[in-house]
């Protein structure tokens, strides 16, 4: 597993009406500080990704449909530098994973129907000068082959 990645399982709480599941709570260990939260919609067929950011630790957790979420860890001083983390997630497997900042990351949706990934990254997005550092799908840099399409950032 990638050095400094986290991931939370989600119990989920079901009766006749529906169910609940908690995403983040302030006072257990995986939470920092509070940013923000946003909602990234993947269409079918489609990838967002790659791209990091050098301050900012992201919270992901698919909401609904499913995806494949991917990490690179491309940080030199890393014990893992140069792996590759792969994780299918939503569903019927809900977790948050806690990504490091410098660890380059994308998903893309799987099945057929839309996905909604929930971010709460620990810093406010700043338009002037965002955090967001893009790197192509095709970058030989980064060993990984398997995203089912070539359609993406």
């Amino acid at each position: 597993m990638i050095e400094g990645l986290e991931i939370k399982k989600l119990d989920v709480h079901e009766d006749e009406r529906g169910s609940l599941f908690e995403i983040l709570r302030s006072d257990e260990p995986m939470f920092m500080k509070f940013g923000q939260v946003y909602i990234s919609k993947g269409k079918p067929g489609w990838v967002k990704g790659w791209h990091y950011h050098k301050k900012q630790w992201d919270h992901f957790c698919v909401i609904k449909g499913r995806a494949r979420i991917v990490l690179f860890d491309n940080r030199h001083d890393s014990k893992t530098f140069g792996e590759i983390g792969e994780y299918e997630v939503g569903g019927n497997n809900l977790m948050v994973l806690k990504i490091p900042p410098f660890v380059v990351h994308g998903f893309e949706c799987l099945g057929e129907e839309d996905c909604w990934l929930l971010n709460v990254p620990d810093q406010v997005y700043n338009r002037e000068n965002p955090d967001e550092y893009r790197i192509p799908l095709n970058d030989p840099s980064i060993p990984y082959e398997r995203w089912k399409t070539r359609k993406g950032w």
